[in-house]
Formats: structure tokens, sequence, C-alpha cells
């Protein structure tokens, strides 16, 4: 893959150093950190990731010889993705360990199921080869905001499709698949908290279930309950640091206020949490997202997830797209943060865009699928063409037919 040099622009670096911030109208509390700070407990527990990889490696493939090999083949994927980088850090939450917002934690019977499918894709070992390993849920058409990058801009606030039994059947059906991460989304899909409370509780284990949220009715009261059902974290949707700014964009006075609510009781909960921002031209400069990064930090989360703009639904025909300079600020960014020494306890930065330039898209139903407010197939939430449903009818067909139609941007990942 391509590789670039850590911390190509300087200004990012200097960016590190304290910065006055706005004063902001809503109180921002300083929650416990989730990444791990200390250098002897990462290195302790790469170790025990390594050994417990090996020991399920022999546990599903049995021989030493096929051992090697898919041990050789996992390591050669990991430098394709990685490159020169060396990912070390874990975030701990709920006496589980998380290197990767797209990657269930451990211990977990999620976890184990992940592996699996991993080396099922390199060395089969089972009659099946099913590579999915996540599923973006849409389970309401509902919102009570009016979000400027909408994706479901043409199906929002519309009659609903999807009733409980549904939503019931959709998570057995993916559930059968070993799907390992399910995030249910909307619309909001806080609006049918207790239809979520209902699914979750009814889940077999093996899957690791996100809400996508903007934090409304993420009460302290909704996040224990969600918790005790079985709920392992929330993606709490915030797009700026500065209330005003977040708030015009999502259409609402209030959205900055219950995304930091959010992110506070998800925490007493806890929840993982996951900061999810929609980086616009406007937002995407080395300031914004430092002082970003800062205010993440201080709610101890565990990951941020850049999001790039498409022109679809609410955006549909306009000119959102990022510049070439702005996709390498994001680089740049994800680099900071993930590998430098400087940022050892920082925020995991989940930055998709930067691997799906360089390897391809590992959406289409190959590691994700989106599945609408009506229960139809598509490649991804912004990659929308139904390619059959995934409650009538084959779902294995319907798989195949998100792959063949793929991604309408990127070419099939290679890895």
């Amino acid at each position: 893959m391509e590789t670039s040099t850590l911390l190509p622009l300087p200004v990012l670096s200097a960016a590190l150093r304290p910065a006055p911030v706005a004063t902001r109208p809503v109180a921002v509390p300083t929650l416990r950190p989730t990444v791990l700070a200390s250098p002897l407990k990462k290195k302790l527990l790469k170790a025990l990731f390594t050994l417990v990889e090996a020991g399920l490696l022999l546990r599903f493939l049995r021989r030493p010889d096929k051992v090697r090999q898919a041990l050789a083949l996992l390591e050669e994927r990991r430098r394709e993705y990685f490159g020169a980088f060396v990912p070390r850090k874990v975030a701990c939450v709920a006496g589980r360990y998380y290197r990767g917002y797209h990657s269930p934690g451990w211990p977990s019977a999620a976890y184990t199921s992940y592996i699996g499918t991993a080396i099922n894709r390199l060395v089969p070992f089972r009659a099946e080869q099913n590579t999915l390993n996540m599923v973006f849920l849409a389970i309401t058409k509902k919102c009570p905001l009016a979000c400027e990058h909408c994706f479901e801009w043409e199906a929002l606030n519309q009659k609903e499709s999807l009733t409980l039994a549904d939503l019931h059947a959709l998570v057995a059906r993916f559930q059968d698949k070993q799907v390992t991460q399910i995030f249910f989304s909307g619309g909001e899909p806080m609006v049918r908290v207790h239809d979520l409370l209902q699914v979750l509780s009814a889940a077999r284990p093996g899957t690791d279930f996100w809400v996508i949220t903007s934090g409304f009715n993420f009460t302290c009261a909704n996040a224990l309950k969600l918790k005790q059902a079985g709920l392992t974290g929330v993606s709490i949707s915030l797009d700026h640091y500065v209330p005003e700014f977040h708030n015009r964009f999502r259409g609402s006075d209030k959205a900055f206020e219950n995304a930091i609510q959010a992110a506070t009781y998800a925490q007493q909960a806890g929840l993982v949490v996951n900061l999810a921002v929609c980086v616009t031209k406007e937002f995407t400069t080395a300031a914004n997202l430092l002082r970003y990064a800062r205010l993440a930090r201080q709610l101890g989360v565990a990951f941020i997830q850049l999001l790039e703009p498409r022109a679809v639904g609410h955006y549909a025909a306009q000119e959102v797209s990022l510049s070439a300079t702005q996709t390498a600020l994001l680089d740049a960014f994800y680099e900071l943060l993930n590998f430098s020494p400087a940022c050892h306890d920082w925020p995991i930065v989940t930055y998709y865009g930067y691997h799906q330039r360089r390897l391809g898209c590992s959406g289409a139903a190959d590691r994700f699928l989106y599945v609408d407010t009506d229960g139809d197939l598509h490649a991804c939430p912004f990659c929308q063409k139904k390619s059959g449903s995934a409650l009538c009818g084959s779902l294995d067909e319907g798989m195949n037919q998100v792959r063949a139609n793929g991604c309408q941007l990127f070419h099939p990942t290679a890895i």
C-alpha cells in the first residue's frame, strides 16, 4: 500500500500545544480516559493478544502447518493495511479491550467469532465462505433533527416500515451469518428505544451491538437500560466543538447539549463511546481537527470517527467533496493521533477513507453492508442501490447482488 511520512504537516504537531478555546455555554465535563496510557500495560496486552490469537488459530485450524500459514497471511494483511505504522493503542471499557471501532472487544464471543471469520477468509476451514463482519441497520424513518448531510433525507419522517418483529428477524438472520457487529441507525434510533431494548435482550451472544445517535433521548436511565440489555457502545454524532456550529449543522439548538450528555451517560453506564464527525469543507482545517480531538480527549472517549461528506440525501447534487489537500490533512491527522508518541493517550481515530483510497472498498457485502429503513440491502449508507431485501427471499442471493453491484466510487478491496 502507499505510505506517508508521519506528521507531514508541522502545523498539526504544533497545534498539540495548548490553545485558547472559545467559551462554551454548555458545560463539558472532564471524564475518565478509556485509552490506556501505560506503556507497560500496552506491551503486556500486545503479548496477550498474540497468545489469544495463536490459541484461536490452533482451535479453528487444528493443524500446525495451517496455523503457520494463517499467521504468515495475517501478518502480511496487517502490513498491507497499516504499512509502516504499528498500531499500539488500546481502549479499555467495562473489562473489555478494543483496538478498533470496527472490531469487537476482547474477551467476548464476538471477538472469537470475528477472528474466526478473518482466519476463514485466509485459510478456509468452514463450509460457508462468509466474510461479512458488520451490518448498519436503519431501524426508523423518524428523527427530530434536520441534519445538513442526512443521507436518508427523502425517507425521513415518512410512515414506518419495519415492525418490531421485523427487527427481531433481521438481527436473527444476520446473527446466523455470524455477523460480529450490528450498528443500529435511522433516522434517530433512540426514537425506538423500547423496541431496541427488546431486540437486544432477545439477541444471541456473539455480536457487539452499537447505537448511532445524535444524543436525542439518550438519557441516563436509557443508557443504563441499554447496557443491561446488551448494548456494547454508542456512536454519537458531534460535528463541531463549537456548540453554535454543531447546532446549526443539526438543525436543533439542543443538539450539542444532547451529544455531550449522551457521551457522559454512556461513559457512566460502561458503554464504549465513539464520536463521529462529518468533516465538511468548512470544518477540515488543522486547528479545527485538533480542537475537536481535545474535546474528545476531555470526554474520555475511545474513538473519533472521520466521515467524509458525500453528495447523497440532503447533500444530493451539491459540491461537497473534499479537496486533495484536505484529504491529505485528514490522513496526517489520522497518523498523528494513532501513531505519534505525543498522542499516546488520545482517542483512537477511525478514518475509513484513508484505507479506502489505498486498498479499495470493503463494503458491498464483502465485510459490511447497509440495510435501509425498508429492509432493503445496499453497499453502504452512502452508496445506495437496492439489491434485494434482507427480510424477504434468500439473504444469500441478496448479498450476492450487493457484491455484484459493488461500490460506485471505489474498486473492491484487495485484502
